[in-house]
């Protein structure tokens, strides 16, 4: 890249899950958006890179946060929207556990009411405990909490696989989570 891998991501990001219109990008009802007028908005604020070095800047991610259509002239986010997008996957059986890390001051909170989705979409889970780990120590001091995934999902519960780490699915509520000890 000719420019800043991180910020360049984290614009990308920001406009493709929450603001089109700050990169003066249009995305579709499904969230995609031309490739082309991504690399024009980065322009736009002094970062270049070419279609080739957004493709491998996406796969460097240690999940997917990013996908090309299969003609690579479209991208979308794969998760993580705050505006509204449709999601196309199928909804799939989860692992019987996932984890969500959160910071530990909202420990009570969440065992009270459980987990909602809050300006997102949908409520991220994660198929490890490292990766909720990750997740939650960008807000502070982590608590992992483990969700009992096989009994929401035998109660009608949909989950969307978005990644090999990423899952999604709609508010969980309080009895299917457990702080980890």
């Amino acid at each position: 890249m000719k420019t800043d891998n991180k910020q360049i991501s984290k614009l990308i990001s920001y406009w493709l899950r929450h603001a089109p219109e700050d990169g003066n990008l249009t995305l579709d009802d499904y969230g995609w958006t031309g490739v082309e007028s991504v690399i024009a908005a980065l322009a736009a604020k002094g970062q270049q890179a070419t279609k080739d070095e957004l493709i491998e800047l996406s796969a460097s991610f240690d999940k997917i946060r990013w996908q090309f259509d299969e003609t690579g002239d479209r991208i979308r986010a794969t998760h993580g929207h705050s505006v509204p997008v449709l999601i196309v996957e199928e909804p799939t059986t989860p692992p019987d556990v996932l984890y969500h890390g959160s910071k530990e001051e909202n420990k009570e909170a969440i065992l009270a009411e459980g987990l909602r989705s809050m300006s997102r979409r949908f409520l991220h889970l994660s198929a490890t405990r490292d990766m909720a780990v990750e997740v939650g120590q960008r807000h502070g001091k982590v608590i992992v909490f483990l969700i009992d995934a096989k009994q929401l999902h035998h109660g009608g519960h949909k989950f969307y696989n978005t990644s090999e780490n990423v899952w999604l699915c709609d508010a969980i509520p309080a009895d299917f989570v457990k702080a980890e000890k």
